[in-house]
């Protein structure tokens, strides 16, 4: 085989099966892949941020991180994208030029357990009384979610503009410290100090969220399309009792779902290697797109989903329906900036701490709007 290609992927239950499909294009192409790094988006991130100069050749990454990974992302021309939803491909645009490949759109829906829950709750408000109601001690929680970083800030991102609080309004400061971000970090704080969530979830990723519910330890989570699979086999707790639902509504009635795509991106070295554009057209292809949405993933290709839309049925087609609507009325998506991941980092904190108990309510919300104003004005 050839020098090896250099990657760096990201790495969890909702991605390494596609990474096992790698080898396929080693023995058809002769070109060998080295993964040299794999990990969860925090520590990808962190890792690619700490190197003088990034040796990889194509990298997993995200829409909302790609801006502030311009210094080493080449953008991506002469790619068929034809079948990809021309709304999608604009996440991955900065600029007006192509920093990305999509690999799915990733939105939440409510995940909640039928043997215990009749009808999923329709507002925030009632999500946290029916948390409460369906938490049984020790071990079996009403809600689980995740409680730091990327996780977190989303729900908090939620869970403000619901309560018409803006997180991203036009100054880009914070419109938080009013009823609405109170309401908020209210909802975390109610279902964290109630016991209606695992104590452990101000340490909990994405992952941890998921096992918890596949193990039948919680009643609901708030989760992603990729997991679904794995809840469906058969070690599965919850296989034949779960379904899933729109995401709660806030006080203001409005339904805000936190998304964006994943993609796989070359870097400028990699752009000058026809090798690492064949993987990068692997990686996308609509083979590898219908295997990841056989496990749940939403796909970006149009033949892809239209595939997954005819052949659904029962519980699948309400799912995709569902998904759906979502992407139609729901989606809330973080801005193109290059500071983002500062952004998230002093929101995430800042609502742990209060949701912890370990800062007030009021002062958070202030700390929130002082450290981000800082951030923002730094960037000017």
């Amino acid at each position: 085989m050839s020098v090896p290609l250099r990657v760096a992927l990201i790495s969890g239950g909702m991605y390494d099966g596609l990474y096992v499909r790698i080898a396929e294009f080693e023995r058809a192409t002769g070109i060998a892949v080295a993964i040299d790094f794999a990990g969860n988006h925090p520590e990808l991130n962190a890792h690619l941020a700490g190197l003088e100069r990034v040796p990889y050749d194509l990298v997993s990454t995200h829409t909302k991180y790609a801006p502030s990974q311009q210094r080493f992302l080449a953008p991506i021309t002469g790619f068929d994208t034809a079948d990809f939803f021309p709304s999608l491909l604009a996440m991955a645009e900065i600029g007006g030029a192509l920093y990305g490949i999509p690999r799915n759109i990733d939105l939440r829906l409510l995940h909640y357990r039928t043997d215990l829950i009749a009808t999923p709750p329709g507002t925030w408000d009632d999500l946290v009384e029916l948390a409460k109601r369906t938490t049984r001690a020790p071990g079996h929680y009403g809600f689980a979610f995740t409680g730091m970083e990327s996780g977190l800030f989303g729900t908090f991102f939620e869970l403000a503009e619901c309560a018409g609080a803006r997180i991203f309004p036009p100054s880009l400061i914070p419109e938080v410290n009013h009823e609405g971000g109170r309401w908020a970090l209210g909802v975390l704080r109610e279902l964290y100090a109630s016991g209606a969530a695992p104590p452990e979830v101000a340490g909990w990723h994405y992952d941890d969220v998921h096992r918890c519910f596949r193990a039948g330890h919680a009643a609901m989570v708030s989760d992603w399309p990729g997991y679904y699979g794995s809840y469906r086999e058969s070690s599965s707790a919850v296989r034949d009792c779960f379904r899933v639902a729109r995401m709660p509504a806030g006080p203001a009635g409005r339904v805000c779902c936190y998304a964006g795509c994943h993609t796989f991106a070359l870097t400028h070295g990699g752009a000058e290697k026809e090798a690492a554009r064949d993987l990068l057209r692997f990686l996308t292809a609509p083979e590898q797109q219908a295997m990841e949405a056989e496990r749940g993933s939403v796909p970006v290709r149009r033949t892809v989903m239209a595939a997954q839309q005819g052949a659904a049925r029962g519980e699948q087609a309400e799912r995709l329906a569902l998904l759906g609507n979502s992407i139609e009325n729901d989606l809330i998506i973080p801005p193109k900036l290059a500071y983002y991941p500062r952004i998230e980092d002093i929101l995430w904190r800042n609502v742990r701490s209060a949701m912890t108990g370990e800062t007030p309510i009021a002062e958070a919300l202030v700390e929130i709007e002082r450290r981000i104003g800082e951030c923002v004005a730094h960037a000017a």
